[in-house]
């Protein structure tokens, strides 16, 4: 039997599964919803592809990463607004698009969940445009991208950092033709808790079938979690939820890391010598460029000599400036996450307490919450969003 990378270490990027010709691999959800690779010894020949392939036995590193960052914005406002900072990543995919090539992302599903797929026309990059904060399915991404590589197409893959390196192990070399693009990751949260919480807004909501994680409605200073019946409805911004990462159920969770994957406490993929080509992230710092006029723009930091030339082509399309990497801050993780003392009796009353209940126990919507709730909507309505925001990180880069 194969030795991979122990439970607790792996990312679930699904390289093993995907590099195993025999299919004696499978991806399945632990009891914490995340997925994890397991074995059918029946059908494993012990060849050792999988353990090659396995990005927790084998990280991946650039040892000469190239360090650039440059704010950019989409010119395309429309654009601009259904992305969670800048449109950087629709730029990028617009520019593969164009040369024939193919684009995979996460998107979510009509049944609110979150995988990877791939598109190419510029219109079905709208799937790809926001935050989608749970942890997606990988499925057979990357055997789909080493065959449209060896058929010699253009394509972009988009991911956290442990799933490039998934793909870079599985590749098992470069790609002239492979543009990587990963995303400042706080941890990947447990896809049995958002499906928990999607049941607990049905009840109370009805059929929504648009869930927006990062909804620029109120400005990207204060994005908000939003709730949608339909397609529709979200396009012409009729929302039947909106709550600010200090109140919403799903967000305080996430932030809070109780709901992280456990690899996730001892990340060994978001370092300076990063494999992707491209890292992309918010920039929250006010007043610092021309650019900044509170609906967002992206940090981009450039790894990689391809990634260099490949921005330099996008550059008609997007605004610019170059920003210094010293200030950049989330480029590396330099915190790890703490296991809550109560995650185990947290995912046991995930398995069997009804939604309600259960958030009503593990994120209240108490007096304080909802103090905090109002707190920031009327710093919104009263314009003062922008001023407590600037004088925080006037105290962060002093």
């Amino acid at each position: 039997m194969p030795k991979l990378v122990n439970w607790e270490q792996c990312c679930g990027c699904g390289a093993c599964a995907n590099k195993c010709l025999k299919q004696a691999i499978s991806m399945l959800p632990n009891h914490e919803g995340f997925l994890h690779p397991v074995v059918d010894a029946e059908k494993c020949v012990e060849c050792g592809a999988c353990e090659k392939a396995c990005p927790g036995l084998h990280p991946a590193y650039n040892e000469n990463a190239l360090k650039e960052a440059f704010v950019l914005q989409h010119k395309n406002d429309a654009v601009r607004y259904q992305s969670t900072s800048g449109g950087a990543f629709t730029a990028i995919a617009e520019e593969v698009i164009r040369r024939g090539g193919v684009v995979f992302g996460a998107v979510m599903t009509e049944d609110l969940r979150v995988v990877h797929g791939c598109v190419e026309t510029m219109e079905d990059l709208a799937r790809f445009r926001n935050s989608k904060y749970v942890q997606s399915e990988i499925g057979d991404c990357y055997s789909h991208v080493k065959h449209l590589l060896n058929e010699g197409r253009w394509v972009c893959f988009s991911g956290t950092p442990c799933q490039i390196n998934g793909l870079i192990k599985f590749l098992g070399r470069d790609y002239e033709r492979l543009v990587t693009v990963d995303v400042v990751c706080k941890s990947v949260p447990s896809p049995l808790i958002f499906k928990k919480y999607v049941e607990y807004k049905k009840g109370q909501e009805g059929g929504i079938s648009d869930v927006v994680f990062r909804d620029k409605k109120r400005g990207f200073l204060y994005c908000t979690m939003a709730h949608y019946l339909t397609h529709d409805d979200r396009q012409k911004g009729k929302d039947v939820y909106r709550r600010g990462s200090e109140s919403d159920e799903w967000l305080r969770m996430f932030l809070s890391g109780k709901i992280s994957r456990r690899s996730c406490m001892i990340c060994h993929y978001q370092t300076i010598q990063r494999v992707s080509d491209f890292t992309l992230g918010d920039i929250w710092e006010t007043g610092y460029t021309k650019l900044d006029d509170n609906r967002g723009s992206t940090l981009v930091h450039v790894w990689t000599q391809k990634g260099e030339e490949f921005l330099n082509s996008v550059r008609d399309n997007v605004r610019i400036v170059t920003y210094p990497v010293e200030r950049s801050r989330g480029m590396e993780r330099k915190n790890t996450l703490t296991v809550q003392q109560n995650r185990e009796k947290l995912f046991e009353d995930a398995n069997n307490m009804e939604a309600k209940a259960f958030f009503a126990k593990y994120a209240p919507y108490s007096m304080k919450v909802r103090i905090k709730n109002a707190g920031r909507y009327w710093l919104w309505r009263l314009g003062l969003q922008n001023i407590v925001r600037h004088v925080k990180h006037l105290i962060i880069h002093r």
